[in-house]
């Protein structure tokens, strides 16, 4: 069973997406390509990651840390993320994002004449606009006369509920680029992966990304502990939620790490390796494997 689930769809699109591997930068760029529309014959070029997927560091940061930013050629600069929680801020989370990546070519001695432009992408597991369309773009125009401004800031929203629920009504055009990506991303049937594999080449490459994932021990544990937290943590309202948040993901993750770390344990007693040597892999204490090794004899 393939770990993407619509559950694990965040930790998803980082892994496949955010790698910055040569199959993982394809991957984005064709993503890229589909959801700004560019015109065959000029797709984007080349992309460059500039915060990499690292699993442990990624997986521990504060909530919402699974974005994905990257330089692409001849284009400017883009942020994509996937929300799951409705945090009722998306609107001025974007435009902080946003500014960041403005500040960050400064911050590299840049004049403003060399500034380039700002794209965030934001995958919405929740409707948050008024408008019945799942995608929305907004950009700068002056507010009389609608004149637009320098094209050097557009923010995206892709609401999935919205999509889905279109698709099901059969009201997705059938030229949407952007339709075989969000089908992809809320896949919650098994059977679909090898269907949708064989409909698209570029599709295809992103099943295999997910078999990959799939088959990683570490890392679907990892993004499971995650998710698990995040339920955990969906409830907390009030003053305090940002600490809560980052507590509850990080024993979570701890939670479901010492886990299989006991599985591993269990594994190696299973077969015969020596005690010393199964605390030294596992970084258990030698009561519990002890305590494991009680329970496989019972």
């Amino acid at each position: 069973m393939y770990v993407a689930k619509r559950t694990l769809y965040a930790f998803l699109i980082k892994f496949i997406f955010g790698r910055g591997t040569k199959q993982s930068n394809k991957l984005l760029l064709a993503l890229l390509n589909d959801v700004f529309n560019v015109p065959k014959g000029q797709s984007l070029g080349t992309v460059e990651i500039t915060n990499p997927l690292t699993i442990q560091t990624n997986l521990t940061d504060q909530y919402a840390i699974l974005d994905i930013r990257a330089k692409v050629a001849g284009f400017g600069h883009v942020n994509l993320e996937m929300q799951r929680v409705n945090q009722r801020n998306i609107d001025k989370r974007t435009l902080y994002y946003g500014a960041k990546l403005f500040e960050e070519q400064l911050d590299k001695g840049n004049e403003y004449r060399d500034l380039k432009k700002v794209v965030t992408v934001n995958f919405l597991d929740f409707s948050y606009f008024m408008t019945d369309m799942y995608h929305s773009c907004y950009r700068l125009t002056e507010k009389r006369t609608f004149e637009p401004y320098a094209d050097l800031l557009q923010l995206h929203f892709i609401e999935m509920p919205k999509f889905v629920r279109l698709d099901k009504e059969n009201l997705i055009h059938p030229n949407d680029r952007m339709a075989k990506w969000i089908r992809f991303l809320t896949n919650e049937d098994d059977a679909r992966w090898e269907e949708m594999a064989n409909q698209d080449p570029i599709m295809e490459e992103a099943v295999d990304m997910l078999r990959t994932v799939s088959m990683d021990r570490e890392a679907r544990m990892l993004a499971e502990a995650r998710e698990k937290a995040l339920k955990d943590i969906n409830s907390i309202r009030g003053d305090g939620i940002e600490e809560g948040i980052k507590k509850g993901i990080e024993e979570g993750i701890k939670k479901g790490l010492k886990e299989g770390k006991r599985e591993d344990a269990k594994m190696m007693l299973k077969e015969g390796l020596d005690l010393n040597l199964i605390i030294k892999i596992t970084g258990l204490t030698e009561s519990e494997v002890l305590e494991l090794e009680d329970e496989l004899k019972r």
